[in-house]
């Protein structure tokens, strides 16, 4: 059994030609620490997940990310440090991952930040795209991930925009095709393009 402490900072990952570096806030004071009690990777995990859901709750849209500290005497529980250096602790499901230098798009802007389960789309230039308060038509396909959410109300955009009509991005595709693109890191106006190109409305601009 070990005690340890959990902490949150605020941080980034950037990703840029150099690689990819992150950026963490030492100084402050941005979220209580808490003390846990653990004797396997599965109990750590729960209790990070628990204890982030808390500070984005209470630190809503901030990046950060949750420190593990082990006081001078505990025991490490087997496979602790592989899995704290690997992420799978989920230690990092609340860090923004941010391209530095998008890649262009024709007549479109370039993916500053793909997004996650807990973490935002967003386009250079442009704000993050969060849920909104209200539910909308695509709260129910994106199925809680914040990711995916705002990269199909950008799509969507897109398709609006390109077939100059009122028609949305779920008359066109499917919710498994879409999951699909995005997974694979396909830009929004290419994925509402390829489905306008595709519907039978004979839409596509």
């Amino acid at each position: 059994m070990a005690r340890l402490k959990l902490s949150a900072n605020r941080a980034t990952r950037q990703h840029d030609d150099l690689g990819t570096s992150t950026s963490m806030e030492l100084l402050g004071n941005f979220y209580p620490a808490q003390e846990i009690v653990a004797t396997r990777l599965d109990q750590i995990r729960n209790a990070v997940g628990q204890y982030g859901e808390r500070v984005a709750a209470d630190r809503p849209r901030e990046s950060f990310m949750i420190i593990i500290l082990v006081p001078r005497g505990q025991r490490r529980p087997a496979g602790f440090e592989a899995a704290y250096r690997d992420g799978s602790l989920g230690t990092n499901a609340w860090v923004h991952e941010i391209f530095k230098s998008p890649v262009p798009m024709p007549d479109d802007d370039g993916v500053r930040m793909w997004g996650g389960p807990n973490t935002p789309f967003q386009f250079a230039e442009c704000a993050p795209i969060w849920p909104d308060e209200t539910p909308d038509e695509f709260t129910a396909p994106a199925a809680g991930h914040v990711g995916f959410y705002g990269w199909l109300r950008a799509t969507n955009a897109r398709v609006q925009r390109l077939s100059q009509s009122t028609y949305t991005l779920l008359d066109i595709a499917t919710v498994a095709g879409l999951r699909a693109a995005y997974a694979e890191g396909h830009h929004p106006r290419r994925v509402a393009q390829d489905a306008l190109r595709a519907s039978p409305r004979d839409l596509a601009a």
